[in-house]
């Protein structure tokens, strides 16, 4: 079987028939009905979940959010029908769709499938606009101005459902028949739905096989037998009991994955109304703002500077782009997921053929191997950690002079998708929202809770605000409160350069070694940026103008002669100094704050034995949640963890495999310390 460069992965294999109906070569079942596939989808999935009557019930109500699961992503159309259903019914609430789809479709295919219903068009365009990079996991895909999410799994839907630890309302199962495909139909399957529904959950399916509904049974879903579409006698609906039948417990719990880090158990809470504070108006704090708003909050966020981005979110260029790891590992998966989000959201909002390069150019960028270590970790990545060619691609020096536009003494790893990005205008663009407050030049003193709200303090402890949620994005200054003050975090200075440029602009791409530069702006190349543990210098330094025109000219000799970088005067150089927040083991902190005294409490075994199994949940500040320690990649990780903080406070499915999740989780740093007996 045909699989796509570089990932594992096995692309759906399609035969086209003559009425333009995609046919599955693997299975040698059709996608969809060329003539009826839309009614079909209607009244299978959508009329037997009732959705229409669900939705209309939504449109006033405190949840005003509905979750849809599904077992078979195929061509989109169920969810492009579910789409337009919301927006016909119920457009302000906030539709959660995820699905799973272990042959994905190529875009080249699902272009040509989708083109048979013009009247999906508007939302199939934007779909395939923003279908992802085919790697394996999740796939976050955010329709910012229609309040709609879709998380698409790439893997085995086994794989996506076991995981779940959020209910969801209504399940389309709708993989290809059961006797062409029975891997999709599994008894384990269906006690993993389960386990994900809540009591009253729905589902619907077009199969009547005895088989699936006496699966269904076994799990605790009612199930009937109803009409068929069109010529076909007989399909399946049901709902969820809320009651898992004796007989298959162990059954239930033998087929469950097991919990071995249960202090990061997902808290959740009741709020008695969706408002939050946050207190930081970064990348950080901003993101957090826009994805809560798009879910229906009311947000408050205080920024202590007269305006947002006046740290180290605040330079005109920001380069987005993925390091990937010489190994698989959890950072690198992390930083590959929070990448491709970021693109995009870029795309969605920045859509450069409406807005202009001015905020964001996908340009490219190049990662110069500039070194022989370097070289090295290029070549064992593309081995021992392979990537799809739409992601990254190696270039040698000639191929890389050509993207780039100047001559480069050596090659590289290309990211054709990534590019700079202006982080003050995303921003702005994030906060820019009806149910956002945003409030400039408020000092947040310190935090205190009180009879279930966190009341923020000034510096003579009068109250400027109170809520129920507060999430702090203030980047180091996190640590300053005493709920915070363990966090790990620490500032890294980090200096940027300008260079004016008279004549063309002949660099075409950004590139990236052990500095970085940027195509030209506003008569200026941007260069940078230096990384010191131990200055809290605020203003810039020639010394580290220095450091960055010796590495830029390392890298890209050709155009440090052109800029004349050697006989620059540096007293006449701008630039600009932030400081990121940066974690021991470079991945953000994000997600709810850890009760450190219940945790110390509840596993202190784990001094003696780290091995020791635990079984108590994880016990939280209630309402406090954090996001910070995103270094120098706040462009690629920001607009993510404001996703996994709305799914924390929303209880919904998280954009990103549970271990990612668990991997950011300000509590891992407690429970290391605990197994070093270091509290």
């Amino acid at each position: 079987m045909k699989t796509l460069p570089r990932t594992g992965i096995s692309p759906a294999q399609i035969s086209w028939q003559g009425d333009g109906t995609p046919l599955s070569s693997q299975f040698d079942d059709v996608y969809f009905s060329r003539h009826s596939g839309l009614q079909e989808t209607r009244h299978v999935f959508l009329e037997s979940n009732r959705l229409d009557e669900r939705l209309a019930a939504l449109q006033n109500s405190a949840s005003n959010s509905l979750c849809v699961g599904e077992t078979g992503f195929g061509t989109g159309l169920n969810f492009l029908c579910t789409w337009q259903l919301r927006n016909q019914v119920s457009p302000s609430c906030h539709l959660h769709f995820f699905s799973a789809e272990k042959y994905p479709l190529t875009r080249e295919d699902m272009v040509t499938a989708l083109a048979v219903w013009p009247e999906l068009a508007p939302l199939s365009a934007r779909l395939i606009e923003h279908y992802p990079v085919l790697t394996p996991g999740w796939h976050r895909i955010s329709f910012n101005h229609d309040r709609v999410d879709l998380s698409l799994f790439v893997g085995d839907v086994h794989d996506a459902v076991a995981n779940l630890d959020t209910p969801v309302d209504a399940w389309f199962l709708d993989g290809f028949s059961p006797a062409k495909n029975p891997d999709m139909w599994t008894d384990k399957l269906f006690r993993y739905m389960a386990r994900a529904s809540h009591k009253g959950t729905t589902l619907g399916t077009f199969t009547a096989a005895g088989s699936v509904r006496e699966g269904l049974r076994k799990a605790g879903f009612e199930v009937e037998r109803i009409k068929g579409f069109a010529r076909k006698r007989h399909m399946t609906r049901g709902r969820f009991t809320g009651q898992h039948p004796g007989e298959i417990d162990q059954a239930d719990l033998d087929s469950l994955p097991e919990n071995p880090t249960p202090w990061f158990a997902r808290p959740t809470y009741s709020f008695k109304n969706k408002r939050a504070i946050i207190i930081g108006g970064g990348l950080a704090g901003t993101s957090a703002a826009h994805s809560l708003a798009r879910r229906g909050w009311a947000v408050s966020l205080y920024e202590q500077h007269p305006r947002l981005a006046s740290e180290a979110s605040g330079n005109s260029q920001g380069v987005l782009y993925n390091k990937v790891s010489a190994e698989p590992s959890l950072k690198s998966d992390f930083y590959t997921a929070g990448y491709l989000y970021s693109l995009q959201q870029l795309r969605e909002l920045f859509p450069v053929q409406a807005t202009g390069p001015t905020n964001w150019q996908p340009c490219g960028v190049l990662q110069l191997g500039y070194s022989d270590q370097e070289q090295l970790r290029q070549r064992d990545l593309l081995s021992n950690n392979p990537q799809p060619e739409e992601l990254v691609y190696p270039v040698l020096a000639e191929q890389a002079s050509r993207l780039a536009g100047i001559d480069l003494p050596t090659g590289g790893l290309f990211f054709p998708g990534g590019g700079w990005a202006n982080p003050r205008a995303l921003c702005e663009k994030y906060v820019d929202l009806p149910n956002i407050n945003v409030q400039t030049g408020v000092q947040v003193a310190r935090l205190d809770f009180d009879q279930g709200k966190w009341r923020l303090l000034d510096s003579e402890d009068g109250v400027i605000d109170n809520a129920e949620v507060v999430i702090l994005a203030n980047a180091n200054d996190a640590r300053k409160f005493n709920q915070t003050g363990f966090l790990p975090v620490k500032p890294i200075r980090g200096q940027t350069t300008r260079v004016p440029y008279s004549g063309n602009n002949n660099l075409t791409t950004v590139i990236c070694g052990n500095a970085y530069i940027t195509p030209g702006l506003d008569g200026h190349y941007q260069m940078g940026a230096t990384f010191n543990l131990n200055s809290r210098e605020t203003g810039c330094t020639e010394a580290d103008h220095a450091t960055n025109l010796k590495r830029i000219s390392e890298m890209t000799p050709s155009l440090a002669s052109s800029l004349g970088l050697k006989t620059l005067d540096i007293r006449r150089l701008s630039g600009r100094v932030g400081f990121r927040a940066s974690s021991p083991d470079y991945l953000p902190l994000v997600g709810p704050v850890p009760d450190i005294q219940a945790f110390v409490r509840d596993y202190a075994s784990l001094r003696k034995d780290a091995h020791l199994p635990q079984h108590k949940k994880g016990v939280y500040l209630p309402g406090l949640y954090v996001t910070t320690g995103h270094g120098s990649k706040g462009l690629t990780t920001c607009p993510l963890a404001g996703e996994i903080l709305a799914a924390c406070l929303c209880n919904e499915v998280y954009p990103v495999a549970k271990r990612l999740a668990d991997a950011v989780n300000p509590a891992r740093f407690v429970i290391r310390d605990l197994k070093r007996n270091r509290i």
